[in-house]
């Protein structure tokens, strides 16, 4: 049982496996901004903050019966985005731009119906970005896709009283789909590399770095040693080893899907919306890079995207959250059962997989077998067939194999990763990961991380 669940576990980790100023005093005033003022009567200059701040308000109209309006054109969603990213590169500013953009969009008298406005006046905008696939094919279809996911999820995501940060961030999809409908890759990464910047200001997923406390040149020696069991050995002793390592990583993620500790769904979907439209990001930029996951990276193009290794664990998370989240819609009955410490209901097993929700086994009975019961359900709907052969076999093959479901996607994640670790020149450690199969693809290659399963 516990092999059985090593690699459930692992599926859902493979889909998700300072700008100078020309102004010297200002940079000063910046670097010592968190203490307002100083011995020099220097302050940080937040123009930028503040500019940002009102391209937000400035696409929300309230007339005089207090009607609400929304514009989100491609002009004014493009100027909000830009306005965002303007910041990035001073800690002080974005540190002062969330606090900015995590206050309501209307005021303190705003009544219910004027907030209920607002969130349709929201979600129709996010609704008119919609892409019409019909006529797409190859990655534009697949970006578009993947675009109008996200634009789906934004009505349920909405707070009862939308931030200014929700309208910015409906401001990125919005420019991410304008992008997609060029069909043009240089458009692509453009749009891509704004949008990551700029969600990492106004999500909550842009707030957790799972690699801040991590050595990553430690952790790949960890994999090389082959100190991830993969064969079956005790999920405890895997557990005792890593868990520390991310351990206040988890907190932070707990901290972005509960209110006063406790799950809270509106929160967990704004989370997910949030690390769809990362993902998207990521992948939009990667669309422009030939990267090849079956050869090493070392000496593939170069990527010039300015993505850094906190880039990697940002789109782990977004691909896992939003896997997680496509595959059952009883992800929320889970984690709300495992946060607020309900053990009887927290037995979801369909959590990692694409199974048959309305005819599900029972887990609590002692006579239940997953082989017999469940795996073949697994297998089937992740594109493959379960006969004689052991499962984990099985799903390994369905896992490198780019023709089924769960492969193809996992290619486009690990080139996806390609791009990340070429750009943030970490490339040259996949080639300390061990691999001992016969048939396993070059050492050093994307690809490898596959049969480490």
């Amino acid at each position: 049982m516990k092999k059985i669940l090593l690699a459930l576990i692992a599926i859902a980790m493979i889909f998700a496996i300072t700008a100078c100023s020309q102004d010297q005093y200002k940079s000063l005033g910046e670097a010592m901004g968190k203490m307002s003022g100083n011995i020099y009567g220097i302050t940080a200059n937040l123009k930028d903050v503040e500019n940002a701040t009102n391209k937000v308000d400035g696409a929300v109209a309230v007339d005089g019966d207090g009607k609400v309006t929304v514009k989100l054109e491609a002009e004014t969603a493009a100027s909000i985005v830009n306005s965002v990213v303007a910041v990035k590169n001073s800690d002080t500013k974005k540190e002062a731009l969330k606090t900015s953009l995590s206050e309501p969009l209307l005021g303190k008298g705003a009544t219910d119906a004027s907030k209920a406005e607002l969130k349709a006046q929201i979600t129709a905008q996010a609704t008119e970005k919609t892409i019409d696939t019909s006529d797409l094919a190859g990655d534009q279809k697949a970006l578009a896709e993947l675009v109008n996911a996200v634009l789906e999820d934004v009505e349920d995501s909405l707070s009862e009283n939308p931030t200014k940060a929700e309208l910015a961030t409906v401001a990125v999809l919005a420019t991410l789909a304008d992008a997609v409908k060029t069909g043009d890759e240089a458009a692509y990464k453009e749009a891509g590399k704004a949008a990551v910047d700029a969600l990492k200001i106004t999500s909550e997923i842009g707030r957790v770095d799972i690699f801040a406390n991590v050595s990553i040149s430690n952790l790949f020696n960890m994999l090389s040693e082959k100190a991830i069991s993969r064969d079956g050995e005790e999920a405890e002793e895997e557990i005792d080893l890593f868990g520390p390592l991310f351990e206040s990583s988890v907190s932070e993620v707990t901290a972005c899907i509960t209110e006063d500790g406790k799950f809270t769904p509106q929160r967990y979907n704004k989370f997910v919306m949030e690390c769809k439209a990362l993902r998207a990001s990521y992948e939009m930029i990667a669309k422009g890079y030939d990267i090849d996951v079956e050869a090493p990276l070392k000496g593939q193009a170069a990527v010039d995207s300015g993505l850094v290794i906190e880039d990697l664990g940002h789109y782990i998370i977004s691909v896992v959250f939003s896997a997680v989240d496509t595959y059952t819609d009883k992800a929320v009955d889970f984690l709300k059962a495992f946060i607020n410490g309900d053990e009887e209901s927290a037995g979801y097993y369909e959590m990692l997989i694409n199974a048959d929700l309305d005819n599900l086994p029972d887990f609590s009975d002692d006579e239940f077998d997953m082989d017999d019961d469940f795996s073949e359900s697994i297998i089937e709907n992740m594109g493959g067939t379960l006969g004689d052969e052991d499962f984990s076999e099985v799903l390994k093959e369905i896992i490198r194999d780019e023709n089924t479901t769960v492969g193809g996607r996992i290619s486009n994640v690990l080139k996806t990763i390609g791009v990340i670790l070429i750009d943030s020149e970490y490339e040259a450690l996949l080639s300390q990961i061990e691999v001992t199969e016969e048939n396993a693809p070059e050492k050093g290659s994307l690809k490898c991380f596959l049969y480490a399963f």
